[in-house]
């Protein structure tokens, strides 16, 4: 079987991306999500880290910058869609999910990315369950976990920030332990598993540079069940592929 994985396209479809969507054959293509992006936006986000970035810039300057991201992400989903062909794709910690984080969408009422992507022929949305396509079992497990932030040291949160985030990512190894009987092929997700992939090395200022990001969930997923891939994205700093122990990442 001859599989295509991309994401994280933040705004920019790479020609090269879509000569080889067109030109070559593939049993099957998968998507980690991040369609979306705006350069400016990320400048400020990184800039008041940890802060109210939309608070400091204005609610009319919050808007621009939230409306810029999103049509940036809507020509993604458009143009591969009017590729013709099959795209299976889960969503990252960037995409449009939900109106009702306001810190997202500046309160502007903006139809979601999983209701554009039901209305197009060629894309499919995979929730957090185990899909079979083509023979393959999938278990797709997308959108935001709370990876990298298990130590003071490591995130720069406070303690009970960090007892927060414990309890979160505690609640998503549950849920993905869940799957851990059903000897799954491909684990589909947007984050890293941690160790591998996950260590930040951002060109220019960024807080987490030099620490871990990865969520040490898929890393136990991994452990435990041995799937035969996982795939993810998140992590622009890396392309390619490691080996955990049976497991090629």
């Amino acid at each position: 079987m001859r599989i295509l994985a991309f994401g994280d396209f933040h705004g920019k479809f790479p020609a090269k991306l879509k000569n080889l969507i067109k030109k070559e054959k593939f049993d099957l293509i998968l998507c980690t999500g991040d369609y979306g992006g705006s350069d400016r936006l990320l400048k400020i986000i990184f800039k008041y880290f940890k802060q109210a970035w939309w608070e400091k810039v204005g609610a009319k300057k919050a808007r621009e910058l939230i409306l810029e991201d999103y049509n940036s992400g809507k020509r993604i989903l458009k143009k591969l869609n009017s590729l013709n062909k099959s795209i299976y794709t889960i969503f990252g910690n960037w995409d449009f999910i939900r109106q009702s984080e306001k810190e997202r969408t500046a309160k502007l009422k903006l139809k979601m990315y999983p209701k554009i992507i039901g209305e197009y022929e060629n894309l499919h949305y995979l929730k957090k369950r185990i899909r079979n396509i083509r023979g393959i079992k999938i278990l797709a497990f997308g959108g935001i976990v709370t990876a990298g932030v298990y130590t003071t040291k490591e995130s720069n949160f406070s303690k009970s920030q960090i007892e927060r985030y414990k309890k979160k990512n505690k609640k998503e190894t549950e849920q993905l332990m869940k799957y851990g009987n059903k000897k799954i092929d491909i684990l589909l997700s947007h984050y890293s598993p941690y160790g591998y992939f996950d260590i930040v090395k951002f060109k220019g200022k960024n807080p987490m540079n030099g620490k871990h990001v990865g969520f040490k969930g898929y890393t136990d997923f991994i452990k435990k069940n041995k799937p035969a891939l996982f795939i993810c994205g998140h992590m622009h700093e890396y392309q390619g592929k490691k080996k955990f122990g049976k497991t090629l990442v």
